[in-house]
C-alpha cells in the first residue's frame, strides 16, 4: 500500500512542478492562457492529491513534521514555495518581480525535491541526487 500512496506522490510532484513551470512560462508569453477556468482547476486537483498522498505517507512511515528535521525542513520550504508560487503567477506587481520570484519558486521545488530523495535538509545538488538515486 505505501507503495502505491508513493508512487502516486511522485506522480503529483512531477506534475504540479510540470504545469507550475507550465503556467509561469504562459505568464511570461502569453498570460491570457492562465484565465481559462481548467488551468484554474487542475492545479487544485493536483495539489490536493499531492497533499493527500505526502500526509498518508507520513502517517504511514510514522514520520512527522517537528519529528523528523527533513521532514520539517520539506514542509517549511513547501509553504515558501506555494507563497513564493502565489507572487510568481499571479500577486506579484509587476512582470518583472513575478518573474524572479518564478526563478525563486522553481529553485525552492528543486530543493525540495533534494530533500526528499536524500531525506537530509542540506542542499544537495539535484543533479547528483538524481545520478545517485537513479544511475
Amino acid at each position: 500500500m505505501y507503495y502505491c500512496v508513493k508512487t502516486i506522490h511522485v506522480t503529483t510532484v512531477t506534475l504540479t512542478g510540470t504545469f507550475f513551470a507550465l503556467r509561469y512560462y504562459w505568464m511570461i508569453t502569453r498570460p491570457a492562457l492562465l484565465q481559462k477556468g481548467w488551468v484554474k482547476k487542475l492545479p487544485v486537483i493536483i495539489d490536493t492529491t499531492l497533499l493527500a498522498s505526502g500526509i498518508t505517507m507520513a502517517i504511514m512511515s510514522q514520520q512527522y513534521p517537528g519529528v523528523a528535521p527533513w521532514l520539517t525542513v520539506k514542509l517549511t520550504a513547501l509553504l515558501i514555495y506555494i507563497i513564493a508560487g502565489s507572487i510568481a503567477l499571479k500577486r506579484g506587481p509587476t512582470k518583472h518581480i513575478r518573474i524572479y520570484v518564478g526563478i525563486f519558486a522553481l529553485s525552492t521545488l528543486a530543493y525540495i525535491i533534494s530533500v526528499a530523495l536524500t531525506r537530509n535538509p542540506i542542499p544537495t545538488g539535484i543533479l547528483d541526487v538524481i545520478s545517485a538515486r537513479f544511475l
